[in-house]
């Protein structure tokens, strides 16, 4: 889906038709696996005591694992051949699916959190955005489009932001019969585990969760800057006609809603200080 822009913009006269593919099923999954890790031995010599020759998957006790390890991965079959070939050197699959989360969860950071550029310069996104989105997909298997929007990290530019995560393949944008996008899901399967291993982490989710609620005190704390200064406009006004005095309700309604906000904010940031100061 990523590519659908860029055809775009080369050739914006044509309209581009998508078809999606589905990852396999954990049945197929498994089978492609065994499948990998018994290729290339049909030209191996029979054994010479005359007995049948065994695939490699036959001589494996560990197998059973693939199951679990099937649903952490998902079903793409990039993941699947890199699982494939980590068993073949001698890894068990526990051990191996372990890993590639870990190796997935280690990207995630360096592409959207921490990293600074995309693959085309400037990044389109920020931190907190990216970690908002990780941290609910890490929750939930899918969101919804219109719905994430009204968050208050999303409501400047939410939608060319969420449109250049999925152009970087840090979630995927699904679409409705009539064609308006309607749910989130992680980029790839293996994601959904990486998310969850990447929240785990009590000093990193502190440390991600204060920019988030920083982020916001500052969003309040620019509505209170706006009240303000329209409430000192009003108070010298030189006389204070009737009409101005629902506006006055409306604006010091609005200063005690951000203010309170600021202050739940503030309290949540202190919490997480005092976990980031005793974890290691």
């Amino acid at each position: 889906m990523a590519f659908s822009k860029s055809l775009s913009k080369a050739l914006p006269d044509r309209v581009f038709r998508q078809i999606s593919l589905s990852d396999c099923s954990p049945e197929v999954a498994k089978k492609f696996v065994v499948t990998h890790l018994d290729a290339d031995v049909e030209d191996d010599p029979a054994p010479k005591d005359g007995s049948e020759k065994k695939r490699p998957s036959q001589h494996r006790t560990d197998l059973g694992e693939l199951d679990s390890c099937i649903d952490l991965l998902g079903g793409r079959l990039t993941d699947l051949e890199f699982l494939a070939r980590r068993i073949k050197t001698g890894e068990t699959p526990n051990k191996a699916v372990n890993e590639i989360i870990d190796q997935s969860a280690s990207e995630i950071l360096k592409m959207y959190i921490f990293g600074s550029d995309d693959e085309g310069g400037k990044r389109h996104w920020n931190t907190e955005q990216a970690w908002l989105l990780i941290k609910q997909l890490a929750q939930k298997e899918s969101l919804r489009f219109n719905e994430l929007l009204l968050d208050e990290i999303f409501k400047s530019g939410g939608e060319p932001v969420l449109r250049a995560l999925e152009q970087a393949e840090l979630i995927t944008i699904v679409s409705g019969p009539n064609g308006r996008p309607s749910t989130i899901r992680a980029g790839k399967p293996v994601y959904n585990s990486a998310f969850k291993r990447l929240t785990q982490d009590k000093v990193l989710r502190s440390h991600l969760d204060m920019s988030i609620l920083t982020n916001l005190t500052k969003i309040e704390n620019a509505t209170i800057d706006k009240v303000e200064n329209e409430l000192l406009l009003l108070s010298k006004l030189k006389s204070q006609p009737s009409q101005t005095a629902g506006r006055v309700q409306y604006l010091l309604a609005k200063l005690v809603a951000s203010q309170g906000k600021v202050e739940r904010y503030e309290g949540e940031i202190k919490v997480l200080k005092k976990v980031m100061g005793e974890e290691d």
